[in-house]
């Protein structure tokens, strides 16, 4: 029973672990609000980024690149998860094979 309570600690510690470094690594959008136009810039991955612009009469999109799905913040904490829980029972698994 000890060893399916070590790979769920480390599965579910691997999921958390995961999902906080896929939101604190994903790319941030910053605002510039210039009377009635505002402004929203997103840097991408290394590969572009988005750009747009709002006014009073209407919206412009403008990205640059190659969208990467990674620049959406929960796609990347999504992925990141899913990432940390397999590498989580990856070790579980390794330390269970360790024991005599």
């Amino acid at each position: 029973m000890n060893n399916i309570n070590s790979k769920a600690m480390l599965l579910v510690a691997g999921l958390v672990v995961g999902s906080l470094i896929g939101w604190l690594t994903a790319p941030t959008t910053d605002v510039i609000k210039l009377g009635p136009l505002s402004v929203e810039v997103t840097q991408g991955n290394g590969e572009g980024g988005s750009m747009t612009a709002t006014g009073d009469d209407g919206q412009i999109k403008l990205e640059v690149g190659d969208p990467s799905p990674l620049n959406d913040r929960n796609t990347r904490t999504l992925v990141f998860a899913i990432i940390g829980a397999i590498v989580g029972l990856g070790v579980g698994f390794a330390m269970d094979r360790r024991k005599p």
